[in-house]
């Protein structure tokens, strides 16, 4: 049963729902996930396995990490913890329900034992109105705007064009219509839930590293902590939209709590109002926990261990992966 009242909460590999017929994919490092579109989890995959973004800047996980992923996705960063700490505890929270489901059957099969909650998280309890998009699914918002979705692609595109990447000409001639596309929507009504209520009722006494991808919901999330749970908490990797001067209200917030914060923006989103920001606490700094063996640092090791976590896929009808 769960221990939030009115959020569903579940146990991959135990009680977690999963997509009757997944979009299979398989990674480059021989891992085998469900996805809700190929190019989408082709660029998360890039940014966690490939430019290790939730590693830089001094950040580090300890063998029995306690990590909570907070914008979980499809749970390819969950599964990244877990290749990476073999014995950490995971919580990932996902709102969305198609991306819930998928969420399930990948840590049902790489990473059992991971708890998932079918929530947002924001500062109070209550529900809101999330709009999702499947075709760009990482950028469902319950803060959605159309036009500011749509210039943060539009900024990524126009960037690949000055990289010289094949085909984007032939998608800047047609960018509206291609926008329209990638940002056809569907409405869902989720729960929301406060990080503190989490902590009381999961009985969490650290959290080693909080990673937040909320897409504009990250200030209530952080407002959602309590001032007794500040100090559980070691390290935080989120990313920031910087619309109202938000970017410095949270580095204001987070060095007030003891954090020292490095902010960087991603060139591939030069001049959008996207920001990453890297926040280590004085628990952190001073050592503690061993931090996971460096032979998981390289991308071999990170194959090596995904094909030994490689679970049997269940008997389910898979669906081609969509090309988008």
């Amino acid at each position: 049963m769960s221990s939030l009242p009115g959020v569903r909460l579940a146990v991959a590999g135990v009680d977690a729902p999963v997509a009757a017929e997944p979009r299979l994919l398989t990674l480059p490092n021989g891992l085998e996930i469900a996805c809700q579109s190929r190019t989408e989890a082709d660029h998360i995959w890039e940014d966690i396995f490939e430019k290790m973004i939730y590693r830089r800047h001094g950040v580090s996980f300890p063998e029995n990490a306690c990590v909570f992923d907070v914008g979980g996705n499809i749970g390819m960063f969950t599964l990244f913890v877990h290749l990476c700490c073999p014995a950490a505890r995971t919580w990932t929270f996902e709102p969305a329900p198609p991306l819930f489901e998928i969420l399930s059957y990948n840590t049902s099969r790489h990473a059992p034992g991971a708890r998932l909650i079918n929530a947002g998280v924001s500062d109070t309890r209550g529900t809101a109105e999330l709009t999702f998009y499947p075709y760009s699914s990482g950028m469902s918002s319950f803060h959605a705007d159309l036009g500011e979705e749509k210039a943060v692609l539009r900024s990524i595109l126009e960037h690949h064009h000055q990289e010289g990447m094949s085909g984007v000409d032939r998608l800047l001639e047609v960018s509206e219509e291609f926008l329209d596309a990638r940002f056809t929507s569907r409405t869902f009504t989720c729960p929301l839930v406060p990080l503190s209520e989490v902590i009381v009722a999961e009985r969490v006494d650290t959290i080693d590293l909080l990673k937040i991808d909320v897409q504009k919901s990250e200030l209530q999330v952080l407002q959602g902590i309590e001032d007794r749970h500040w100090p559980k908490i070691r390290q935080i990797v989120l990313e920031v939209h910087d619309l109202d001067g938000r970017l410095g209200v949270v580095v204001d917030l987070l060095q007030s709590r003891g954090f020292d914060v490095v902010v960087e923006q991603d060139p591939l989103l030069g001049g959008s109002v996207l920001y990453n920001l890297f926040a280590i606490g004085r628990s952190a700094l001073g050592g503690g926990q061993r931090p996971a063996a460096d032979r998981l640092q390289s991308r071999a090791s990170l194959q090596k261990a995904a094909l030994q976590r490689q679970r049997p896929r269940a008997p389910r009808g898979p669906r081609p992966t969509e090309e988008e």
